[in-house]
């Protein structure tokens, strides 16, 4: 399944496809993929005006849905999502916009998606060889970011790849903390928006 993938960087970018795949328990390629900040509107916007251009990008790279996260970092926990919802809504409500019925999956990681991977710790260690007894960083504690990278270190493998393998082990309903760091609002977004189109026949 073709999606665009939108994120704050290239390390989002890197483990957002695994990661929906696993919740689809269907392969997802990413066509392309942009980081907010790339997205210069001429007038100005926040991510709803932001997140309507990508739509309409979308169909141009030939895919078939979207990916739209963002990182709560210190903003009000929600604020960023809500923007992402009334730029989606906004673009289903315009009968002239080709990407008015494009499914669009939203999602914000509090406080960024390094939270979604470190919270399962079987994940992680099964991607990185690690053994059961390797301490894994509570969610709760520190920033989960900080945490992976240091888990990382020694490594031959770019952090981007390793990333990409802890997310493609991840299990959310091994997730103690998917409430908390939105993972499992994001997974209802995901199979509700792209989940007939993993079920459809290719």
């Amino acid at each position: 399944m073709p999606v665009l993938v939108v994120s704050d960087g290239p390390r989002d970018a890197a483990m957002l496809p695994p990661l929906v795949s696993t919740i689809l328990g269907a392969e997802v390629q990413a066509v392309a993929a942009r980081a907010w900040s790339s997205v210069v509107l001429r007038r100005g916007g926040g991510y709803d005006r932001k997140l309507r251009f990508v739509l309409r990008e979308a169909l141009d790279q030939g895919a078939r849905g979207v990916v739209a996260t963002v990182d709560r970092d210190r903003a009000r926990r929600g604020s960023r999502l809500a923007d992402l919802v009334a730029g989606r809504d906004a673009e289903r409500q315009d009968p002239r916009s080709p990407a008015a019925h494009l499914p669009t999956a939203l999602g914000e990681a509090d406080p960024h998606a390094e939270a979604w991977l470190l919270d399962d710790p079987k994940a992680v260690r099964a991607a990185l060889g690690l053994d059961g007894r390797t301490e894994v960083l509570n969610v709760r504690r520190g920033s989960p970011k900080d945490a992976l990278d240091a888990l990382f270190e020694g490594s031959d493998e770019r952090p981007l790849d390793l990333l990409a393998a802890v997310a493609r082990e991840v299990d959310p309903g091994r997730c103690a903390h998917a409430r908390e760091t939105e993972l499992e609002a994001f997974c209802d977004e995901v199979r509700r928006e792209l989940g007939p189109l993993a079920a459809a026949p290719s």
